[in-house]
């Protein structure tokens, strides 16, 4: 069985949650993907997108 979804967030930290809250107001079907067991362990940790 396969899904489709409009938007993917990979990592549910503060910013991946806040954006999946912010997208999931205009009717966007959102796949939030996590490594932990739940959302917003070890946050504000490294959300800046530096490589």
């Amino acid at each position: 069985m396969s899904r489709t979804f409009d938007v993917v967030i990979i990592g549910g930290g503060v910013v991946g949650c806040a954006v999946a809250w912010y997208l999931a107001h205009f009717d966007l079907s959102i796949l939030l993907l996590e490594k932990e067991k739940d959302v917003c362990c070890g946050v504000s940790k490294a959300n800046t997108g530096i490589l």
